[in-house]
């Protein structure tokens, strides 16, 4: 693999622990373990596919659940997603014989821009059905696309171990979405403005 692949794939999987949260960063780290699609062995990220790595993510998954279930979220969770996609995106240009620290740098502003345009879109969805019987059409749409977004990181996790090049498609992606959703949201504002 050379720099420009390493580069896309550590892009691509800090984008997907962004979206996907910590359960997608127990996959990447799983498939360290594994060696297949990244392998962080004798580099300063070996730890990436350590049990004592994983075991720690696995605990960070059942928090971010509970939090999530309270409709607790934004900054810190977005701080921790972003320090994930620094290690992993690191990992990735490391095992290249590359300079990390650009990695840390990249992997932390795409992890935390993936989970804010992530939140965006679920919060809405989590603060109904906060306020709903658990089983009620509103609980089941805010876990269907919980769910969803765990399986989108995973999806492109696996997308950028082994095509690297993905990541630059799903980083388009997501900046549209964020500045369709942005838009939307000054005309909504420009709205309730005339109503007044």
């Amino acid at each position: 693999m050379d720099l420009f692949s390493a580069i896309c794939q550590g892009l691509g999987l800090a984008l997907a622990v962004g979206v996907g949260g910590p359960l997608t960063a127990l996959f990447i780290a799983m498939m360290a373990a594994l060696e297949s699609g990244i392998r962080p062995e004798a580099t300063d990220y070996e730890f990436l596919g350590a049990t004592w790595f994983l075991v720690t993510l696995l605990a960070i998954v059942v928090v971010f659940m509970l939090a999530r279930s309270r409709n607790v979220m934004r900054w810190p969770q977005v701080a921790v997603l972003a320090a994930i996609g620094a290690v992993v995106c690191a990992a990735s240009l490391a095992e290249e014989g590359e300079a990390a620290w650009p990695g840390l740098i990249l992997g932390a502003a795409a992890a935390g821009f993936a989970a804010l345009v992530a939140w965006s879109i679920l919060a809405g969805a989590v603060s109904r059905a906060a306020g709903s019987e658990p089983g009620s059409r509103e609980a089941d749409a805010a876990n269907v696309m919980i769910v969803a977004f765990a399986a989108a990181g995973i999806v492109l996790a696996a997308a950028s171990l082994f095509l690297p090049p993905v990541s630059l498609v799903a980083l388009a992606a997501l900046v549209w979405l964020a500045l369709s959703r942005r838009r939307r949201a000054g005309e909504k504002y420009e709205g309730l403005r005339i109503l007044r």
